[in-house]
């Protein structure tokens, strides 16, 4: 008899022991999972914040793409690409800036002052640069806030003019409108 109350006994141990073991399992793997996801999720939302707004400085450089349209000049102490157009015969200018951790667009009369105060955020970023390259060729950098950077390089579709390739001044005025060449993503 007491060997079969033992017996009970061991079974009952036996079965608590693996139980015991599947959730200890289970919540590991729970957890991994969730980690997973967590790392996942944070790299999908970089992606988004780098590929939105490099494509909407895209986007904007080829609706405004005109000769005389693009230049790179300043709103307040920040670098931004100026796209100039005219509206009913007024001359209006976008402004394209890193404002307060934000990508911010202004848009205003072209005699107007531009206060970066008064741009629109658009997405969380830590950077934006433009540089001017050899001739008609630009640089948009975009840096987020998990440091990831990413840059596109773009050429006017509607140049014309002939440009001094030495000339690489970013703050320079009367460059022209662009659209895309190329790519390039930095870890």
């Amino acid at each position: 008899m007491k060997t079969q109350r033992f017996h009970h006994v061991i079974d009952f141990l036996f079965a608590a022991a693996l139980f015991g073991v599947f959730l200890v399992s289970s919540v590991m793997v729970i957890a991994v999972g969730a980690g997973a996801y967590r790392n996942i999720t944070e790299k999908s939302q970089e992606d988004y914040t780098l590929r939105t707004s490099l494509s909407y400085v895209n986007e904007k450089l080829r609706q405004a793409d005109s000769n005389g349209a693009l230049s790179v000049g300043t709103v307040g102490d920040n670098t931004a690409l100026m796209l100039t157009q005219d509206y009913d015969g007024e001359s209006y200018t976008t402004y394209i800036y890193e404002s307060n951790g934000s990508l911010c667009e202004l848009f205003t009369k072209s005699d107007a002052p531009a206060d970066p105060d008064y741009g629109t955020p658009l997405l969380t970023l830590s950077d934006f640069g433009i540089e001017r390259l050899a001739g008609a060729l630009y640089r948009v950098s975009i840096t987020t806030e998990d440091g990831m950077t990413s840059s596109l390089l773009l050429h006017p579709f509607s140049t014309n003019a002939e440009f001094d390739s030495a000339e690489t001044d970013s703050r320079s005025a009367g460059s022209e409108s662009s659209g895309v060449s190329e790519s390039e993503v930095e870890p």
